[in-house]
């Protein structure tokens, strides 16, 4: 019941849309020919923004009645003002074949969608009619309300009003079947002609992979700088030092022995240092404990050493081929080290920036897909703004084709989780899995 209450309202409210819709229609038609005074160029600009927002609310009902959100299938606008830019617009406009599929969907719905709609609310509202007649016979004059149906019935007593019941259940019967039938075929026809193409999918997905190649790309390159700055200011200065001093060392050795062996207590001490600073670095390339022990072992240990109380839950990383159960599945090494780097930033901004007092992380693997979830119990309100880590997590995994979603309202609690395609590695094939 609650759900033919839902669709009879949504009809309704398809009903306003739809005269609403007319307005920009009618301004998009009017415009085109004003394009030769340039007057219809902004009222064309304007009026199609309006159209778009329209169209956004019939895909939103759409949306509420199929449970699948319809996505917007627009080109991106150019930014910038003035009139090169209503230009740059009017182009974008005028060349996205969404902007004419809106166009058609105003007739659609002005005629299909709104005939669907209708047959709707007359059902319903026949069925409250003949279930009132009693009352309307009752209460109004002579003659109105006495042939609900026509000559073939003439009712002259308000209590002959009970014999059309019968054909209030009729209707609210036919209205019961055909309503979800009615609705959904309205849905199906505006997620047609509202929602992407199979082309404007293919040209998103293009943009977005070359969107992602080029800030890996650049992602690269500034990690590249990175390490050889660390190279050039830390461990090359360290080296050149060690050289300097093995070289007095051997000048030394002969004339002054004692001032040598402090030279060479000196030269083990940087060398001490040198290979600590080497292994940090090398860490933060690709973490040994991942190379070792795969993601599962690697999240294991980030669990233990975060300042939270954190536990860590692992579901589908049992390997069919280990009896014991006690050798995880592994995972290619580029899907390991982009899941690893995103937990350990995620863990970090719990510890930061949430206020949290316990957390929990959550690792699954399925048929051809691998997930992490961060959850904490913190204060929340955290956004993917620029310059904020979980941009960073963000435009990493979109270049193994991932995504990341948040949740976190103010209060809380926060759940990061990241996902991505993936298939697990053999065993037999992963070197770091080989027992010694």
């Amino acid at each position: 019941m609650a759900l033919r209450a839902k669709l009879t309202l949504t009809s309704l409210v398809l009903v306003v849309l739809t005269m609403i819709g007319l307005v920009p229609f009618i301004l998009v038609v009017t415009a085109l020919p004003l394009f030769v005074v340039w007057l219809g160029v902004p009222m064309f600009i304007g009026a199609l923004l309006l159209l778009r927002l329209w169209c956004d609310g019939a895909r939103w009902l759409a949306g509420s009645i199929g449970g699948n959100r319809v996505p917007r299938p627009y080109r991106p606008l150019p930014r910038g003002r003035g009139p090169a830019a209503m230009f740059s617009w009017l182009r974008v406009l005028l060349t996205d074949p969404a902007t004419w599929r809106d166009l058609l969907w105003v007739l659609v719905s002005c005629t299909v969608g709104f005939t669907l709609a209708t047959l709707v609310l007359t059902l319903f509202g026949a069925a409250l009619f003949y279930l009132a007649m009693p009352l309307l016979l009752a209460v109004t004059p002579p003659g109105i309300f006495n042939d609900p149906l026509g000559p073939l019935v003439v009712l002259d007593h308000w209590t002959e009003g009970f014999w059309m019941w019968p054909v209030a259940g009729l209707v609210v019967l036919l209205w019961w079947v055909t309503t979800p039938g009615l609705m959904t075929g309205w849905a199906v026809m505006t997620r047609a002609l509202l929602g992407p193409t199979r082309s404007s999918r293919l040209q998103g997905r293009v943009d977005s992979l070359s969107t992602s190649r080029a800030e890996t790309r650049d992602a690269a390159a500034a990690e590249l700088r990175r390490i050889e700055r660390d190279l050039h200011d830390g461990v090359q200065v360290r080296l050149a030092s060690l050289g300097m001093n093995l070289g007095l060392v051997e000048q030394l050795i002969r004339t002054d022995p004692e001032r040598a062996r402090a030279l060479l207590a000196s030269a083990s001490e940087a060398t001490t240092s040198t290979m600590q600073e080497l292994r940090a670095l090398v860490r933060g390339i690709h973490p040994p404990v991942l190379a070792d022990r795969g993601l599962v072992g690697a999240v294991r240990s980030l669990v233990l050493d975060t300042a939270v109380p954190t536990t860590l839950t692992v579901h589908g990383f049992d390997d069919p081929a280990d009896a014991d159960g006690g050798r995880p599945r592994r995972l290619e090494a580029p899907v390991e080290t982009c899941l690893y780097f995103g937990v350990a930033e995620a863990l970090a901004n719990v510890v930061k920036h949430s206020g949290a007092t316990r957390a929990g992380v959550e690792l699954t693997l399925r048929d051809g897909s691998v997930s992490a979830s961060v959850t904490d119990d913190g204060h929340g309100g955290a956004t993917v703004g620029a310059g904020s880590g979980l941009a960073g997590i963000e435009r990493r995994l979109r270049a193994f084709d991932g995504s990341l979603h948040l949740a976190s309202p103010v209060g809380g609690p926060t759940t990061v989780t990241l996902e991505m395609p993936c298939e697990p590695s053999s065993p037999k094939t992963t070197p770091s899995s080989e027992k010694v």
